[in-house]
């Protein structure tokens, strides 16, 4: 039977369950207490049931040390639509070995993507029970037998690839590679610094003899895990088969969770997806799956073009750091470029002295500092009247050293191994998650906040330890519960309050955190050439609108300024240290900054939000970025298309042809090459056959093409 919508066919007299999302068929059934993975179809063709696989659990759950993927009893099946019209399933399963119900509930959301939560609920009346470790989604993605011996040429060929970010470290997000799966070598990829960053907790499987995507992400913004095993059998007896089996899971040390009698919590939930496509497809339907269906907006939904203060108000510049006067500066040559929010940022607040140089050390006195007598209420007001809006950066989970907060309540802080962790407030705390909810709030409603700025600047490893029934419970878990309460409380309550995410730059660009928040700072590193990669990788993992990218001083000293305004504008733009004053700016940097905000409102973000993303040159090779790089975003009804072409460091040519993929091949464009300025017409198929040379004699240049569909308006 071909089945092309979106739906759930549940069987329940066998116990079969399939979950159908376009030309996706996830298949799994309960045999013999187990929950199994019974096989993934990309082609909208559901199997028979003896083709299902049978020995493959679907999730791991240890609990007090024991294992218990076995065990389940049925217990229940409904089917409803959450609140975007996406058809779910909720498996309720009995375990006979443990007091323990699951409700697991599978999402059926469209563009081949379904989503996995999972709540776990302790029967007990009277034993708390101890969460040692979960695999919240596991599985066989492919099996292959079929003239594998000659499918392989040779054992030097590798069946499956997984496409990741390699890196783990601040200032190198973004870094997507392949990497091949060896036979019967397990391969694993995770985050250690107590946050889903630098990194993230997705990977996209590629299956090199067949063909097709898998691609798959987990919403858990501590420290996690993806593993892949290519599993190998040949005994000379049975045709040989090569099986591709891949887990997904939060890592914390046990237990991770003590779980109440009659409480309830829940895993981290999974999207995953499957196509028979090409890789630009495959990142586009997860694109769409997420703008859809998990991601957030607030307002208009427009992405405010950012002026954030922290550029030439730093320490060791002439004026103070924090000053009215200066903060008013700023509003000046913000509103002078075209921004449309001003950031006030780190500093702002408590015992800074002048310079403000101690901001890290008085983090959780979330007033004033001594060089804002007047409060902020006159920065603000200024901003204002010059049609700014204006947001406020918060780094609400921490207390500085020298904070009147870490003072009163040094028994708020995170306790590791006998002493005090610096700087992070143990939010698996009641009390310390009640006071960082009630900051946030005050500070909204007393400055009527446009956007609240979240920063976390501390790595936590493996986090501490919290005595609980007798037991010293990891803080990982609940401290995460708590930041997305908090986080889902507090946009329901401001409905158009933006929310900008940030640790550290990319500490935590996971889409469970991101999704409670309405842009994500992917990182801080902001140097050519890096920065394109960053862009370049984290807009396959998000959609480039939720991306921010930034330039100003420091950041912009290698590369012309076009290259550096080229990469902001194919995220979400912010600017800072552009100018010391306005007096003082430098009218060439003004107008060149003024065209291309201009050119990103009034044509790149008509249609940012929805646009489809064409990464020509997914893997960017070498420390910082080497050779070329480019990008191309093209509106959903195609009539409009952006493109940035970039020459990085140690290309070998100096042309690179840009052959447009997204683009109506009968129709006839208008195209804008910047900076040179020029325009002519072409045809589609001329732009995606034959392409555009851009020609490039040095590193760190680039040029930006805006194309328009000709009686197009």
């Amino acid at each position: 039977m071909n089945v092309t919508s979106n739906a759930i066919i549940a069987d329940l007299e066998k116990l079969r369950f399939q979950y159908v999302s376009e030309l996706s068929v996830y298949t799994e059934s309960l045999v013999d207490g187990r929950l199994l993975v019974s096989g993934f179809q990309d082609n909208g063709i559901t199997i028979y049931e003896l083709s299902d696989l049978k020995d493959k659990p679907a999730f791991d759950l240890v609990v007090d040390g024991e294992s218990i993927y076995y065990g389940w009893e049925f217990a229940g099946f409904v089917s409803d639509e959450d609140a975007t019209g996406n058809a779910r399933g909720t498996l309720t399963l009995r375990n006979t070995i443990k007091p323990l119900l699951l409700n697991i509930t599978t999402g059926c959301c469209g563009f081949g993507f379904f989503t996995r939560s999972m709540e776990i609920a302790n029967l007990s009346e009277d034993a708390t029970l101890g969460l040692t470790s979960m695999v919240p989604f596991k599985g066989c993605i492919w099996n292959v037998s079929d003239n594998l011996a000659d499918n392989l040429r040779d054992h030097t060929v590798s069946p499956y690839s997984v496409g990741r970010f390699k890196d783990l470290y601040w200032s190198h997000e973004g870094n997507f590679d392949w990497q091949d799966i060896p036979l019967n070598t397990g391969v694993f990829f995770q985050s250690t610094f107590g946050m889903s960053g630098h990194s993230n907790p997705f990977f996209i499987l590629r299956n090199n003899i067949n063909g097709g995507y898998f691609v798959c992400q987990m919403g858990w913004s501590s420290n996690w895990k993806t593993a892949f095993f290519a599993d190998y059998f040949n005994d000379g007896r049975l045709p040989m088969k090569v099986n591709l089996n891949f887990e997904i899971m939060p890592v914390t040390p046990a237990p991770a969770r003590l779980i109440a009698p009659g409480e309830s919590v829940q895993a981290p939930v999974v999207h995953f997806g499957m196509s028979h496509v090409d890789l630009d497809t495959a990142v586009q339907n997860l694109h769409s799956h997420l703008r859809k269906s998990v991601l957030r907006t607030a307002g208009d939904g427009l992405q405010p073009v950012i002026y954030n203060q922290a550029g030439y108000m730093q320490p060791g510049y002439k004026q103070p750091q924090m000053s009215e006067v200066g903060l008013k500066r700023e509003a000046d040559i913000a509103a002078a470029l075209g921004a449309e929010l001003l950031m006030v940022d780190a500093g702002w607040y408590g015992n800074n002295g002048q310079d403000g140089a101690d901001w890290g050390n008085t983090t959780g006195d979330w007033h004033p500092a001594e060089g804002l007598p007047n409060d902020l209420f006159p920065v603000f007001d200024y901003a204002r009247s010059k049609g700014l809006k204006v947001g406020l950066w918060v780094e609400a989970e921490t207390a500085g050293s020298k904070s009147k907060l870490a003072e009163d309540h040094p028994d708020w802080f995170l306790h590791k191994y006998g002493s005090k962790f610096e700087r992070v407030l143990d939010l698996a705390k009641p009390e310390v998650k009640a006071f960082v909810e009630s900051e946030i709030i005050r500070l909204v409603e007393k400055y009527d906040l446009d956007m609240f700025r979240l920063d976390y600047n501390s790595s936590s490893n493996d986090g501490g330890f919290n005595r609980r029934d007798g037991r010293n419970e990891n803080t990982h878990w609940r401290h995460v519960e708590a930041v997305y309460d908090i986080f889902e409380r507090v946009g329901k309550r401001f409905p158009n309050l933006q929310l900008e995410n940030c640790a550290s730059g990319g500490g935590r660009t996971d889409i469970g955190i991101v999704s409670r928040f309405t842009t994500t700072w992917v990182s801080d590193w902001f140097k050519m050439p890096r920065t394109v990669r960053i862009l370049n990788g984290m807009s396959m993992a998000l959609p480039p609108e939720y991306i921010n990218r930034s330039t100003g001083i420091e950041s912009a000293y290698a590369g012309n300024l076009d290259t550096q305004l080229h990469a902001i504008v194919m995220g979400h733009p912010t600017l800072f240290g552009i100018a010391p004053t306005l007096e003082n700016a430098n009218p060439a940097i003004m107008k060149t900054t003024r065209k291309y905000i201009e050119i990103y409102k009034s044509f790149i973000r008509t249609f940012h939000r929805t646009a489809k993303v064409y990464h020509h040159t997914p893997v960017i090779p070498g420390a910082d970025g080497s050779g070329w790089a480019a990008l191309e975003y093209v509106s959903e009804e195609r009539s409009k298309a952006v493109a940035a072409v970039f020459r990085l460091v140690n290309a070998e040519e100096n042309a690179y042809t840009i052959k447009f993929k997204g683009l109506k091949k009968n129709a006839s464009y208008r195209v804008r090459i910047e900076p040179e300025g020029s325009e002519f017409s072409l045809g589609g198929y001329s732009l995606s056959r034959e392409g555009l040379e851009i020609q490039l004699d040095t590193a760190l240049t680039s040029q930006l093409i805006l194309l328009t569909e000709e009686g197009s308006p």
